[in-house]
Order: structure tokens, then C-alpha cells, then sequence
């Protein structure tokens, strides 16, 4: 492959993620000796020790921490200069690297992904689907969607759609156990909840004149978005989705909308909304592009 002028810096930084050389040679096309020779011309040139090796484990040492920081920055610098580049240049090009909601993998990610790779060629994506509340800076991504009420830090954020929360079953689920049309119906009913982060116990039901507080006591709790919904789809309880999980599959006729007059909110009655956050304002091409074509596809659904 062809070596950068950063390859040493590449080639310690694939290592220490790794804790590994061999994982790291494959990760970069190179062979194990290729990658050795790279971190101990590195360790050369700064005067110290940076990983310490053993049979079983390679681990930075408190140098190695120190330089592993400032050696994935400069890393970060490079590429995003090489984006500007891009950008002058025309077009969106190279890898693009953001994060998701695991249900958004299945429900409307897949249509926008044919149609983005389609209009944009020059461009290879690298999707981490997670529920999980993932840091775009720590783990090198352009953007990470988000979904919820947006958190106060230190990122930018980008609006992409608002939503509404409502609480769905299984035709034959309501079939078998009724259907519940206000929140106190709820206590014979057995609920399915997500165990990602910034879910609360208590629901907050609002409906034209009020907003009840309904402490949920889940019958099956589950750490992603496309379990609970397969969870629900085969009946085995209540759940709360968001209408763009929840809708077509209502149209569908394999969902049906419990307590119909109530959506799911915030303890004030907000409403939820998905956006992406990122640490720069300086979105390369790519990523604006693939922003952009999350929210026409959305609006084109509604």
C-alpha cells in the first residue's frame, strides 16, 4: 500500500486502538513486520518507549497515553485538511464515518443509503449502528445521529426531523389481552422497554387537556431499538416507539396504537427530534450531503 507521510503516526495509532500488531497489519494492508518497523521508528525519533509488548498484550505506556492523544489529532488534522481539499476540488469524496440508532439501520437508513451511493460514488461509508450516547470525537466519526431531546455539551448539533412517541402492540397481543385507552389501563398490561441511555422509568402520557405520569414496569427489557420492536411484532407486549418506527407497520396492519389519544413526551410535554452532532462547523462535503439526504428522504415519508 501507499505509505503517508504520517504512516508511523497511523500505524501506532492502528496499534494502540488494536492492543494488537497483528490486527493492526490487517487492518492496514500491511504485513506484522511492516507495522513493528513503523512504531520503533516512531520510538526512536521521540526518545521513548510508547507501547510496552508481551506474549499476551500490547498496552501504551503512560508516554505512549500521552502521545497516542496527540498523534490521533494530528491524524484528525490531516484528514480534515485533505476534506477542504476535496472541497475546492468539487464533490464529495472520501470515507464518510457516523453513527445511528440501531432501529434507524432497518427502518430508514437502507433507502438513503442506495440512493446517497448512488449520487455519490467517490464516497465509502462506515456506519457504527448503537444505541448507544457515542462521542463523534472519541471514536472518529464525521457526525453521530441522535435521537430524544438534545443534551447540552460542548458539540454542534444539526436538526434533522421532530417526532412523536406512541405506545404500540401486535394485533394479536390486543386481540388476546385488550386494548388499553388510558394510561391506567396500562397496570394489566405487560410492557417492553429499551435500556438505552436517557431512558426514564416513568412515561409521561399527554393528550389534548393533560399530561399523566405512569411509572413503567417492564415486563422485558432490551438494549436495542430493533429488538424491542421485534419483541412487540410478535405480540409479546407494549412498547413505546417513535412514529417513524411505528407508523408504516400500522399501516401495515401489524401494529396497533395503544391509548390513541396520547402520545409519549417529556415531563413539560415536549415532543423528541432526531439530530446529528459533530465537533466541527467545517462538515465536509460528504457528510453535509448525507444530512441533507436523511432529511428528503423524511420529508418525502411525510
Amino acid at each position: 500500500m501507499e505509505r503517508s507521510a504520517l504512516w508511523e503516526y497511523q500505524v501506532f495509532c492502528a496499534v494502540a486502538e488494536r492492543q494488537s500488531f497483528v490486527l493492526a497489519a490487517r487492518a492496514l494492508g500491511a504485513s506484522p513486520s511492516a507495522v513493528t518497523r513503523a512504531v520503533q521508528s516512531l520510538e526512536r525519533q521521540v526518545g521513548t518507549q510508547l507501547l510496552s509488548r508481551s506474549k499476551s498484550s500490547v498496552v501504551l505506556t503512560p508516554q505512549g497515553e500521552s502521545y497516542f492523544q496527540s498523534a490521533r489529532e494530528l491524524l484528525r488534522l490531516e484528514e480534515r485538511a485533505r476534506d477542504a481539499l476535496r472541497d475546492v476540488q468539487g464533490g464529495a469524496q472520501g470515507r464518510l464515518r457516523f453513527s445511528a440508532p440501531d432501529l434507524l439501520g432497518v427502518v430508514l437508513l437502507p433507502a438513503v443509503l442506495r440512493r446517497y451511493s448512488d449520487a455519490h460514488p467517490g464516497v465509502s461509508i462506515d456506519i457504527l449502528y448503537t444505541d448507544k450516547w457515542v462521542d463523534p470525537i472519541a471514536e472518529g466519526l464525521d457526525f453521530a445521529i441522535r435521537g430524544g431531546f438534545p443534551a447540552s455539551s460542548d458539540l454542534l448539533g444539526a436538526h434533522l426531523w421532530p417526532y412523536e412517541r406512541m405506545l404500540c402492540a401486535s394485533p394479536g397481543y390486543v386481540a388476546r389481552m385488550g386494548l388499553p385507552r388510558e394510561p391506567a389501563d396500562l397496570a394489566a398490561h405487560r410492557l417492553l422497554t429499551h435500556t438505552g441511555p436517557r431512558v426514564l422509568k416513568d412515561w409521561h402520557l399527554r393528550d389534548a387537556d393533560r399530561i399523566v405520569r405512569l411509572h413503567a414496569r417492564p415486563a422485558v427489557r432490551v438494549s436495542s431499538g430493533g429488538g424491542l420492536m421485534a419483541m412487540v411484532l410478535q405480540g409479546m407486549g407494549i412498547a413505546r416507539l417513535a412514529d417513524w418506527a411505528a407508523l408504516p407497520e400500522i399501516e401495515r396492519g401489524t401494529l396497533v396504537r395503544v391509548c390513541p389519544a396520547y402520545t409519549v413526551t417529556s415531563a413539560q410535554g415536549a415532543a423528541p427530534q432526531m439530530h446529528a452532532v459533530y465537533a466541527s462547523r467545517s462538515l465536509p462535503v460528504r457528510a453535509r450531503a448525507m444530512l441533507a439526504a436523511i432529511r428528503e428522504c423524511v420529508a418525502g415519508q411525510r
